[in-house]
């Protein structure tokens, strides 16, 4: 009961980990947001913070094989990162501990041995401020091969939830499951367990290997069919291309699925939504679609 509770109060956030910093050298990122509702139009900046963020690096001195495309398909609005992953470009998730702007979510780590935070957008759910536990996130969120904790608990994937879970490494294809602790018991793992560098839990699964599928029957969490809320969406193609997309302006999934089926997309999770629906970029290191 205490997990459905959580459930019908969240959206997204994270947890501070040690090597993590506020990135003060971002201003040359742009920063996108959209809203909800009637509200439910682009700005340039952020709309509100979010707990954790799906990033992608490159090493300095080399040139990322990333594109940004913007457009309108059958309706859709979207924002789009296209990324070619390769020896020195790779995806991962970003977690802090606390509600956080997305240009200040990424791994100091990873710049201090000479990479550069490309781009990224928003990730997980989370429990919003009306929640005790406020940051919490919803399911699984997993950094260099580890869980990630929230005030010692561990931020585990829960069957029975609605959110299903991508595992992704720097090299491969991505892989989304519906397994976890049991989302009421949490006495016991249910389904496949999966190794994996980085994860997260999002809500329903739009593309499983190649077929329009939902892992969760139906039962994922936050307006599933249809809804005017913009939201973030992760997607990969069999030859190893990533997506990492906004969408905004209303749709069914239908649509969604019909736009990623013609991108070619193996796999594709919806993440969080809403105002927490964000992306930044450094426009010196992406190229803009023609």
């Amino acid at each position: 009961m205490k997990k459905l509770i959580k459930i019908a109060a969240v959206i997204c956030t994270g947890l501070l980990t040690a090597g993590y910093h506020t990135l003060t050298a971002n201003a040359e990122m742009v920063h996108k947001a959209w809203g909800q509702g009637s509200s439910n139009t682009f700005i340039l900046g952020f709309n509100n913070a979010v707990g954790s963020a799906i990033n992608i690096y490159s090493l300095q001195n080399t040139e990322p094989d990333v594109i940004h495309h913007t457009g309108n398909y059958k309706g859709i609005n979207y924002d789009m990162l296209e990324v070619k992953p390769s020896e020195t470009t790779f995806v991962k998730v970003d977690y802090m501990g606390h509600a956080e702007w997305l240009n200040d979510i990424y791994d100091w780590g990873l710049i201090s041995e000479g990479y550069t935070r490309v781009g990224g957008i928003n990730a997980n759910y989370y429990s919003w401020i009306t929640n005790p536990n406020y940051g919490e996130p919803v399911g699984g969120l997993r950094m260099a091969g580890k869980w990630t904790k929230f005030q010692g608990r561990i931020n585990l994937p829960e069957y029975g939830s609605g959110f299903a879970t991508a595992y992704w490494d720097r090299t491969g294809l991505m892989r989304l499951v519906y397994s976890g602790e049991d989302a009421i018991y949490r006495s016991q793992w249910i389904g496949e367990e999966v190794e994996s560098e980085c994860a997260v839990s999002g809500s329903y699964t739009y593309i499983v290997d190649g077929e329009r599928k939902d892992l969760t029957d139906g039962y994922g969490w936050y307006a599933y069919h249809s809804n005017d809320y913009a939201f973030a969406c992760f997607a990969q193609k069999e030859d190893g291309t990533y997506y990492l997309i906004s969408f905004w302006n209303g749709m069914r999934d239908e649509k969604v699925q019909d736009f990623l089926m013609d991108l070619d997309v193996y796999n594709a999770i919806r993440l969080d939504g809403g105002t927490s629906t964000s992306m930044c970029y450094d426009d010196a290191l992406v190229t803009e679609a023609e």
